[in-house]
């Protein structure tokens, strides 16, 4: 019987069709829902210094905790909730996160912010469904939800690039101030 849901979710509206069609079999199945948003770690580039590495990796736990926090109101009431925000690779952390928690069913849409790069599933849907030791059903978007997230995903591009420029410029005017500060001792 199914009473347990695991709802991974990325941020995306697209990922976001697995909530509602989760909290439908919840409801009709007296079920439970945990929604999960896995961070992955931070990729190190020659722009970061470690530490802004762990503020990266920091905000982007705190964003994501007001995510799943926000998808669990706009579930129906009467329909128990819980919430998680684990940091790791995606894929292996939702399926040992199902394992260890005796999950059910695992309720994913098949593509999330990675878009449309595997036409079929999406890597991370791909990957769940072939290593999962428990039934996954996988949400497909509709035409009009790929549209809308690709405008967003164009934005998100454009604003992720803005912002590693400014972490570049940051780090730069700071390796420059300590610099000039040895120079005078």
């Amino acid at each position: 019987m199914i009473k347990r849901i695991l709802v991974p979710l990325d941020g995306s509206e697209i990922a976001e069709e697995a909530l509602n069609i989760a909290g439908e079999l919840a409801q009709g199945l007296s079920g439970e829902i945990t929604v999960l948003r896995v961070v992955p770690p931070p990729v190190p580039g020659r722009f970061y210094a470690p530490h802004l590495l762990d503020e990266l990796q920091e905000a982007q736990v705190r964003e994501a905790e007001a995510y799943v926090e926000e998808a669990r109101h706009r579930l129906a009431d009467g329909v128990n909730v819980d919430t998680h925000v684990l940091c790791g690779e995606v894929a292996a952390t939702l399926l040992e996160y199902a394992e260890s928690e005796d999950c059910d069913l695992i309720v994913m849409s098949s593509h999330g912010l990675g878009g449309r790069g595997w036409q079929v599933f999406g890597s991370v849907a791909q990957k769940v469904l072939h290593a999962a030791g428990r039934p996954v059903l996988i949400v497909r978007p509709g035409d009009a939800e790929w549209e809308r997230e690709e405008e967003r995903e164009e934005g998100r591009g454009d604003e992720a690039l803005l912002d590693q420029m400014a972490l570049a410029n940051a780090e730069s005017t700071a390796m420059a101030g300590l610099k000039g500060g040895s120079r005078g001792r």
